[in-house]
């Protein structure tokens, strides 16, 4: 034999099941559409090649240049040619073992363009130029492992010269 208050009681309970059941997709939901980013994008980092393909396209116009293929004419690894600007600088991503810089040079000045730490890092003491050297620190977030990267122009073209490795 139900009673009223036996009634309400199921109710409630139902009531309270559905809500769980409702807040439980909707959490599922959003994350999930955070995994993939916010506008849709992903979380997986640049390459190098598309750096130097996204900074090609950023550079259109008669003072433009089309990117070339990653080269290492000083024998120092992870530096790419990449678009010449229109005061005859080129604009290079620059890779050290904690993340990417981007820099150009102009009429010998250096400026860092971006940058982008790798997992696990971030920076700080950036000193973006134009000067004669533009440097920043990643630095590791659980500690230990910082990387000092320093830029100066050689001619047009910047060159990185890592610091130090703490």
């Amino acid at each position: 034999m139900w009673t009223t208050l036996h009634r309400r009681w199921a109710l409630a309970g139902g009531a309270w099941l559905a809500t769980v059941a409702v807040a439980t997709a909707v959490a599922t939901g959003a994350v999930g559409s955070m995994r993939q980013g916010i506008f849709g994008t992903s979380d997986t980092p640049y390459s190098e090649a598309k750096v130097d393909a996204l900074l090609a396209g950023a550079t259109t116009g008669p003072a433009a240049s089309p990117a070339t293929p990653p080269v290492t004419p000083d024998g120092t690894p992870g530096q790419s040619a990449g678009p010449t600007t229109a005061g005859g600088g080129v604009v290079r991503a620059l890779t050290t073992s904690a993340g990417t810089i981007v820099a150009v040079c102009d009429v010998g000045l250096v400026t860092l363009r971006s940058w982008t730490p790798n997992s696990g890092f971030e920076t700080d003491h950036v000193q973006r130029g134009p000067a004669a050297v533009a440097a920043l620190r990643f630095k590791a977030r659980s500690g230990g492992g910082d990387v000092r990267a320093e830029v100066t122009c050689v001619g047009t073209e910047p060159h990185l010269t890592v610091a130090g490795d703490d």
